[in-house]
């Protein structure tokens, strides 16, 4: 793999509350899976077993690398309190360098340039 700004990705996932998106985020990062995590509180509007739902939910946006994807999705998928989360990869187009290297950095593997 190179250093490529395809590298980087975003993984979206949704929790029921800020405790769950939290300690998840705080796992992912103290194993180096991730080097940052963006919870929002936000409604959520869904169906659900044919019934539709509004409730709140906590968004969290993970900045990492693309060879850690398949580890952060088996974790949230593993520790994710909801029959069925929402995990999504989100691909990414163009990477700062300086964010490439504090990433790298904190992602235990420095990539070469």
């Amino acid at each position: 793999m190179t250093n490529e700004s395809s590298d980087y990705i975003l993984v979206y996932a949704a929790f029921p509350t800020k405790k769950e998106a939290e300690l998840i985020a705080e796992y992912l990062i103290e194993k180096k899976l991730i080097v940052c995590a963006n919870i929002r509180k936000h409604k959520t509007v869904y169906v659900w077993k044919e019934k539709t739902y509004k409730e709140k939910e906590f968004g969290a946006f993970l900045k990492t690398r693309e060879d850690k994807w398949e580890e952060i999705k088996e974790y949230i998928l593993k520790n994710h309190s909801y029959e069925v989360p929402v995990i999504l990869k989100i691909c990414i187009n163009d990477v700062n360098d300086s964010f490439k290297h504090w990433a790298d950095d904190n992602l235990l593997v420095r990539l070469p340039d």
